[in-house]
């Protein structure tokens, strides 16, 4: 089932895809892996949407075994199987990404990038691109979750978020690295596998992140 926010991993990937990062330059990416720290408010989770498409896959064969999908794909026989993914619609996120301690980040950069991207953005898949372009904004504060507060919605993004969204519109759940620091005590630990551990490979690796209810312009 799909997740009702985004990962980590799929964050940094469409903040490397505006960059201009192919996923072939595993140094940059795992530069925008040690040097941000993220966090997630959900403003609107969307509801779930199915989606049907076939796929190839080798024929099982005694022994044998296929280490990349470029193995699988060379293969003298495939088979076609149906298969299906789950995605969301009519979601509206609000991410925050800031330098780690003793890191260096070039968050104008960043956000000019996200303003005029070197590449497609899309989630998930190319047939999904994003409903709204990115809206970056450099925010000053105390805690990240200040910062959420401060990030003030586009005209369009308020419109739409009057429509899409629940009727309590202060109270929110905020995901977060689990070391960021301003998490509340009152959090729990959810474990994903969603860092990138080499994304030429589609690698990833578990983690653990802080998961809490946030009221927004409160504590």
């Amino acid at each position: 089932m799909g997740w009702t926010r985004p990962g980590r991993s799929a964050v940094l990937g469409l903040t490397a895809a505006a960059m201009g990062i192919e996923r072939s330059e595993e140094d940059a990416h795992r530069d925008l892996q040690t040097t941000l720290h993220y966090a997630v408010r959900i403003d609107s989770p969307g509801v779930p949407l199915i989606d049907y498409h076939t796929a190839q896959t080798p024929r099982q064969r005694r022994g044998q075994s296929f280490r990349t999908r470029k193995d699988e794909l060379s293969a003298d026989i495939l088979n076609t199987v149906l298969s299906s993914r789950e995605w969301r619609a009519d979601t509206y996120f609000t991410v925050a990404l800031w330098a780690r301690q003793g890191c260096l980040v070039d968050l104008d950069g960043m956000a000019r990038a996200m303003r005029h991207p070197q590449f497609a953005l899309y989630v998930g898949r190319k047939s999904a691109p994003l409903g709204l372009p990115l809206n970056p904004a450099i925010v000053e504060a105390d805690t990240f979750l200040h910062a959420l507060d401060g990030r003030v919605p586009s005209e369009l993004e308020s419109s739409i978020l009057r429509r899409i969204q629940s009727s309590d519109s202060r109270l929110r759940v905020v995901a977060s690295d689990l070391d960021a620091p301003g998490i509340p005590e009152n959090f729990r630990r959810e474990r994903r596998r969603d860092a990138v551990s080499s994304r030429s490979r589609w690698q990833f690796h578990d983690r653990d992140e802080a998961v809490f209810s946030w009221n927004r312009g409160g504590s």
